[in-house]
C-alpha cells in the first residue's frame, strides 16, 4: 500500500533543520516492522501542500500496531507538527512505491486532471482507503524532467522533484 503525507511548511526559515529532521524521521519509519520504502518530494510550482512523501507499507495495520504508535504518527513529531499546514494522510490500495530517480519527476494526479497528459504518459491510479481519506483517488506518474514541462502548468497535476532518493528497509 501507499501512504501519501503531504504538507506545506510554514517555518520557512528553519528548512535545513526541518529536511535534517525529516530524513531522520524515514529511517525512524524504515525501522518500523510493515514500512518497506520512503521517499521525498517538492512541488516545482506554488501549490497548497508543496510537499510529499511516499512510503510503502504492508497493510493498514501498520498504523495502529505498538511501534509505529511509539515511534511515528502524528505525536511523533515533536514541535513540527506545529510548523506544517495542509497536513494530510492519505492510505492508497497501490502496492508499490514508485523508485523516482533524482533526474526525473513524480506527477501527482487528481482525477481532474488526468485529461490533461499526453497518451503516452501512463498513469498509476490509486484509490484511498484510509486514514484521512481527504481524495477519493489519485494518480502518479514518473516521468523524464523534460516531459514535465508541459504537466507544470496543468490544473489538477501536481509536479515534484524528488528531494533524496528511494530509501528501502534493509533485510
Amino acid at each position: 500500500m501507499i501512504y501519501m503525507v503531504e504538507m506545506a511548511l510554514l517555518d520557512t526559515a528553519r528548512r535545513a533543520e526541518w529536511e535534517a529532521w525529516y530524513v531522520g524521521h524515514q529511517h525512524r519509519l524504515l525501522s518500523i516492522p510493515g514500512i518497506r520504502a520512503s521517499q521525498r518530494f517538492e512541488a516545482l510550482h506554488a501549490v497548497a501542500s508543496p510537499f510529499v512523501a511516499l512510503h510503502e507499507v504492508d497493510s493498514a495495520d501498520v498504523f495502529t500496531g505498538p511501534t509505529y504508535r511509539a515511534k511515528a504518527g502524528p505525536t511523533n513529531t515533536g514541535g513540527w507538527q506545529r510548523k506544517m499546514k495542509n497536513w494530510h494522510r492519505n492510505l492508497f490500495d497501490r502496492e508499490h512505491t514508485p523508485d523516482v530517480a533524482m533526474d526525473a519527476r513524480l506527477l501527482v494526479i487528481e482525477p481532474d486532471g488526468g485529461a490533461a497528459l499526453p497518451a503516452t504518459i501512463s498513469v498509476a491510479w490509486m484509490k484511498a482507503v484510509g486514514l484521512d481519506r481527504t481524495v477519493d483517488r489519485r494518480g502518479l506518474a514518473v516521468v523524464p524532467a523534460d516531459a514535465a514541462q508541459g504537466p507544470t502548468r496543468a490544473r489538477g497535476i501536481r509536479v515534484l522533484r524528488p528531494l533524496g532518493p528511494p530509501l528501502r528497509r534493509a533485510g
